[in-house]
């Protein structure tokens, strides 16, 4: 795989495209265990009606009609905090830390995932540099793994910095259910049907969609904002309520203005843009 940043296509950006000329969309609706040479998982397109979708691989089954969640976690598929193997002078844009994770890592398998690098203990949060990952070398657990930035050190690191590495949000992409005491953070809903664990695909996280609502959604005494709940549904705002305001995520706010609870009322979702 060809390192480099992260990808973003602004499809049909020449300007106003009519529907016998503009970009065929069915790349977004396909799903495949093969990742698609073209996209790496984290890149994105926004297409011209302002809706946002990023290419993410499923860690189980993901919903087209509920809020699927990011799924990923250090050390459980990232790489915990640890000391760096070898210094590495400003203007570098590699560094080597050694695999504190719970898992092996792939090559590449952290691309548009985030390092955060700490010069050394007792320095202040003041000092951190952070960085996009472009690619990485394979290592399992405890092995030395090499990690490319997305732009050079403006400090320099030794052997007494520390570092920690989290893959692309993307990279675990699931429906998870939770109960009202569990949470997970939603990330949008997936373009296609995905039905099990390693399957490529596109999430959507921005832009008009319609997500299973419950309670008084499209009512307007309850105001224009919609949170997540546990389940992956949306209701309205209530920051009385754990579920509906509380702890529960935004997911942005109502399109129409239907005042009734009829289930129709499709939302402006605001996850990721």
């Amino acid at each position: 795989m060809a390192k480099g940043k992260a990808r973003v296509n602004y499809m049909g950006r020449e300007g106003i495209v009519q529907s016998d000329t503009g970009p065929d969309w069915g790349f977004l609706y396909r799903a495949s265990t093969v990742r698609d040479p073209g996209w790496n998982v984290g890149d994105r397109v926004v297409t011209p009606d302002g809706r946002v979708f990023y290419y993410s691989l499923s860690g189980g089954a993901c919903s087209t009609g509920m809020g699927n969640v990011f799924y990923n976690a250090i050390p459980a598929t990232g790489i915990d905090y640890s000391l760096l193997a070898a210094a590495s002078a400003i203007g570098t844009k590699q560094v080597t830390m050694t695999n504190q994770g719970v898992v092996a890592q792939t090559e590449d398998g952290l691309r548009n995932g985030t390092i955060v690098l700490k010069p050394a203990t007792g320095s202040t949060n003041h000092e951190l540099q952070q960085r996009r990952i472009i690619g990485n070398t394979a290592g399992g657990v405890s092995d030395e793994i090499t990690i490319y930035l997305d732009a050079p050190l403006t400090e320099a690191l030794t052997t007494a910095s520390y570092a920690f590495a989290m893959p692309s949000p993307f990279s675990d992409i699931r429906y998870h259910a939770g109960t009202a005491a569990t949470y997970c953070s939603h990330c949008g809903l997936s373009a296609v049907e995905v039905t099990a664990a390693s399957v490529y695909h596109w999430e959507q996280t921005w832009g008009p969609i319609w997500i299973a609502p419950q309670g008084e959604c499209g009512q307007t005494q309850y105001g224009r904002g919609v949170v997540f709940r546990y389940d992956g549904t949306i209701q309205y705002v209530d920051y009385s309520s754990a579920i509906g305001g509380a702890t529960g995520q935004y997911a942005g706010f109502i399109l129409d203005n239907n005042a009734a609870s009829n289930g129709s009322t499709c939302i402006m979702l605001q996850v990721c843009i």
